[in-house]
């Protein structure tokens, strides 16, 4: 299946496309909510990252698809299942994830791995799998990491984790930030450095 076919057939009414595979496939400023792509291959091909910049996919469901390389910028995945989803590599960048379900998800793992001006507030991340990924300039307000896996190589910066839940996870938040080394309000609403 490529983008055009799989555009049109959602047009016609179809939702879901379960273990499709769309590598590479180009889905920028797309408008598929609630499309179901369980299973499916959106990953990156040799010709590059796969595009689904500005796209609209609120409550779409991703559960445990490839996702490696896929570029988010601008995208809303508000709502979204993405349980199981493998996203290394892939660049989050100003993306809407409001109330999106990441639980087992595994996020970063490659330098072209970016989240960057993202809202995950109120998202669950239960037992994601945090592997060398900053998490830069987003928002995680009442977001649930119970159970998370963080790497060495990753952390937050700049970030606002106002009422975020860390239980049984293996993230230690810091208790002082370096002058110059970024901001990150804590889940008791106190803050840190500049």
């Amino acid at each position: 299946m490529n983008a055009e076919e799989l555009l049109q057939r959602y047009a016609a009414g179809e939702r879901d496309f379960p273990g499709v595979r769309l590598r590479g496939v180009f889905l920028d400023n797309a408008k598929l909510m609630e499309i179901n792509l369980s299973g499916a291959d959106l990953s990156g091909s040799d010709l590059g990252g796969a595009e689904l910049n500005r796209a609209n996919l609120s409550s779409a469901k991703f559960c445990g698809a490839a996702l490696c390389e896929v570029n988010f910028t601008g995208a809303n995945l508000s709502r979204a299942d993405l349980r199981g989803a493998n996203l290394k590599g892939s660049g989050i960048i100003d993306a809407d994830l409001t109330e999106a379900i990441l639980d087992g998800a595994v996020l970063g793992g490659q330098e072209t791995g970016i989240i960057e001006g993202a809202n995950f507030d109120r998202a669950s991340f239960r037992g994601v799998s945090f592997i060398m990924v900053a998490l830069i300039r987003s928002s995680f307000r009442g977001a649930i990491f119970d159970g998370a896996s963080f790497d060495s190589d990753s952390g937050f910066n700049d970030s606002d984790l106002t009422g975020a839940s860390f239980q049984v996870s293996n993230f230690r938040l810091p208790e002082y930030i370096p002058p110059g080394g970024g901001r990150l309000i804590l889940p008791d609403g106190q803050s840190l450095g500049g």
